[in-house]
């Protein structure tokens, strides 16, 4: 009994924490990452020596929020944001020179869960 009082204990403080300051649980691109109430952003670098497009792959649902996609080189974008909420499953693909890209995922306010994947890849187009 006092096992599930102190794991119901621990259940209410995440849920709070949650609720309060937002948190992501996950690791993208292996598994789903779910989101409750979160706002933030990573960034991911992609070298393309040899390659021709990167690909971004999104498969999500979000019940609030949204999820903004940009893809930059040398800091600046290389083509306009794209921003999703509610459900997605969606390719995006870049033509890109040899170089290093950062893709951005920027959430804001977002609850539901997302899976993300992306490549550097020959014959993209």
């Amino acid at each position: 009994m006092r096992s599930w009082l102190v794991l119901l204990l621990i259940l209410a403080g995440i849920a709070f924490y949650a609720q309060r300051f937002g948190l992501a649980v996950g690791y993208a691109p292996f598994t789903p990452v779910f989101y409750w109430n979160y706002t933030g952003e990573a960034t991911y670098d992609l070298s393309t020596t040899g390659l021709d497009a990167i690909k971004i792959k999104l498969d999500g649902q979000l019940s609030q929020g949204q999820l903004e996609v940009l893809v930059r080189r040398g800091g600046q974008p290389i083509a306009s944001p794209v921003q999703y909420n509610n459900s997605f499953n969606e390719t995006l693909k870049y033509q890109t020179d040899p170089g290093v890209y950062q893709i951005l995922f920027r959430l804001d306010n977002a609850r539901g869960q997302i899976r993300y994947d992306w490549v550097g890849t020959k014959n993209g187009y």
